[in-house]
C-alpha cells in the first residue's frame, strides 16, 4: 500500500511538471507573437545636429596642434540616434505620423527614419513639446510606406489604468542595436522629474539605454502605454516613460494647433507633508504657498495657506495631479477649485490663463544672453549627468557668465541653478528670458533671483539693462 501511495504522488508530480512546462511554453509563444506583431511598428530615427562647442584652446597655441580653430566657440556636427513608432496615417495630407521624444529630434537639421522593412525616408518635425518631452514627426507617402504603416500602426492604450507590477516590454534601438526587446514590470507611477511639471512619468525596470528614447513601452495586450524617455545614469533598473495618455493629449494639441496650449492659475504650490497636514487639520491636498499678484487665482479669491483638495471634483493629493488637472485645459477655461480654508470647504471658480504668456524667439534669447552676459539652459538628464546638477523641482542651469557682465556683477556663477525670478518658478530658459523682458517693459530696475549653489540657496538681485534711446 505504501509503495502504491508513493507511485501515485510521483505520478502527480510528473503530471504537474508537464503541465507547468506546457504553460511556460504557451506563455513564451504568446510573448514571441506579441513582439512579432508590434516590432514592425517601431522605427529607428537618425538625426544630424549642429551644436556650439566652447573652445578650451581659444587664445592659446594648442588649438593649432589639435586642429581646432582659434575662436571662442565653434559649431560641430553631431549625429544622434533614437526610436519612434507609427501612430497615424493621414490619407488627405499623405503623411505617416510617428511619436518620439522631443530630445531625440530637437534642433536637428536632418532627420531620417528607417523602418523595419529597410525603407529609409526623410522626416519633418510636425511639432514638439519640451515639457512632456514628446514630439510628432512625419514621413511622406513614398516607396509604399503608407501600406506598411497601415498594417503596422501601433494601438495606443490607456495609461490611467496602469498599476505597479504589470508586465511591460520596451522596444527600441539602444546603443545602435536595432530592434532590441527588453521586458520588465512597472515599478512605480507618477514619478516627478525636474523640468517636467504635471507629467507623472512611468518608472520601469525593463532595460532602457541611450537609443531607446522615443520607443514604445508596451503592455501584454500589445498596446503602447508609454514612450521610453529617460534613465538615471549609473543606476540599474531605473527607466522612465511618458504616459501614453499624456502623449496622446500632446499629439492632439500639436495636430490641431501646431503647438501645445496649457493653462495656469498663478499660484506657487508645495506638497502637503504630514507635519503641515497636521498643522492645517487636513489629510490630503496641495498647499498654496503664494498667490501671484494680478493672476487668475488672486482675482478669484484663492489665498496663501489654502489647501487645494480637488479640481472640477477630481481629488488632488499630489502637486503633479494639480498641475496636470490645470494645465490640460485650454486657456480661458473656468475650473472649479475646491479648497480648505480655516477648516472650511470652499468652491472657487477660476478662469485660467495661458501657461506660455509672451513668446521669446531663439534670436531674441541670443540677444538677451549677450546683453546680460548670461547663458542659461533647460535642465536635461544629459546636463544633470555632465555637471552633477543637484535634484531640483524646477529651475534653469547657468552654463556661462561673461566676465564684467551684469550677471557677474550680480554674483551669478557658472554651475548655479536659478530657481525663481521675482519669486516665480523658472521652468525653462525661455521662461527665464520672458520674465526679464517683462521686467524691461515695466521699467523695473532689477529682478530678484533665488539661486541654488551646490547644497546652498541664496537670493541675489540682478539689475535690468536699460535700452538705449
Amino acid at each position: 500500500m505504501r509503495r502504491l501511495y508513493h507511485l501515485f504522488f510521483v505520478f502527480l508530480f510528473l503530471t504537474g511538471a508537464v503541465h507547468a512546462t506546457s504553460l511556460m511554453q504557451q506563455l513564451e509563444e504568446e510573448r514571441i507573437k506579441l513582439v512579432e506583431e508590434t516590432s514592425p511598428g517601431v522605427a529607428t530615427i537618425f538625426t544630424i545636429k549642429e551644436v556650439k562647442v566652447v573652445n578650451p584652446f581659444a587664445g592659446s597655441p594648442f588649438g593649432d596642434f589639435f586642429g581646432v580653430p582659434n575662436v571662442p566657440e565653434f559649431k560641430e556636427r553631431q549625429e544622434g540616434l533614437g526610436s519612434g513608432f507609427i501612430v497615424k496615417v493621414d490619407e488627405k495630407k499623405k503623411l505617416v505620423y510617428l511619436l518620439t521624444n522631443n530630445h531625440v529630434v530637437e534642433n536637428a537639421q536632418n532627420i531620417k527614419v528607417q523602418f523595419k522593412n529597410d525603407i529609409v525616408l526623410d522626416a519633418k518635425v510636425i511639432g514638439t513639446d519640451k515639457m512632456s518631452d514628446v514630439a510628432v514627426i512625419a514621413v511622406p507617402f513614398k516607396e509604399g510606406i503608407q501600406e506598411y504603416a497601415k498594417k503596422h500602426m501601433l494601438k495606443l492604450g490607456d495609461s490611467d489604468r496602469l498599476k505597479p507590477g504589470m508586465t511591460v516590454i520596451a522596444i527600441g534601438n539602444p546603443l545602435g542595436l536595432t530592434g532590441t526587446v527588453t521586458m520588465g514590470i512597472i515599478s512605480a507611477l507618477d514619478r516627478e522629474m525636474p523640468g517636467h511639471p504635471g507629467e507623472g512619468f512611468i518608472q520601469t525596470d525593463a532595460a532602457i539605454n541611450p537609443g531607446n528614447s522615443g520607443g514604445p513601452l508596451i503592455n501584454l495586450k500589445g498596446e503602447v502605454i508609454g514612450i521610453n524617455t529617460a534613465i538615471i545614469m549609473g543606476a540599474q533598473g531605473l527607466g522612465f516613460a511618458v504616459p501614453i495618455n499624456q502623449a496622446k493629449w500632446v499629439m492632439d494639441q500639436i495636430l490641431k494647433y501646431g503647438k501645445v496650449k496649457r493653462s495656469k492659475i498663478g499660484v506657487i504650490i508645495q506638497p502637503l507633508t504630514p507635519e503641515l497636514a497636521k498643522h492645517f487639520g487636513v489629510k490630503k491636498g496641495v498647499l498654496v504657498a503664494q498667490v501671484m499678484k494680478g493672476g487668475p487665482a488672486e482675482k478669484a479669491g484663492i489665498k496663501s495657506g489654502d489647501i487645494i483638495i480637488a479640481v472640477n471634483d477630481k481629488p488632488v493629493s499630489k502637486v503633479s495631479q494639480l498641475q496636470k488637472y490645470i494645465m490640460r485645459n485650454p486657456p480661458g477655461t473656468k475650473v472649479k477649485i475646491t479648497v480648505i480654508r480655516n477648516g472650511e470647504k470652499k468652491d472657487i471658480y477660476v478662469v485660467t490663463t495661458s501657461w506660455e504668456g509672451e513668446d521669446v524667439s531663439p534670436a531674441s534669447m541670443q540677444e538677451m544672453e549677450a546683453k546680460y552676459g548670461l547663458i542659461v539652459k533647460d535642465i536635461t538628464p544629459e546636463l544633470v549627468e555632465r555637471y552633477r546638477i543637484p535634484k531640483v523641482p524646477y529651475g534653469v542651469f547657468v552654463l556661462g557668465v561673461k566676465y564684467g557682465s551684469v550677471a557677474e556683477e550680480a554674483g551669478i556663477r557658472s554651475g548655479d541653478v536659478i530657481l525663481t525670478i521675482n519669486r516665480k518658478p523658472v521652468r525653462s530658459a525661455k521662461d527665464f528670458w520672458k520674465e526679464i523682458k517683462k521686467a524691461e517693459k515695466k521699467g523695473e530696475d532689477s529682478v530678484l533671483l533665488f539661486v541654488q549653489r551646490g547644497s546652498s540657496k541664496i537670493f541675489t538681485v540682478m539689475p535690468i539693462v536699460k535700452s538705449e534711446k
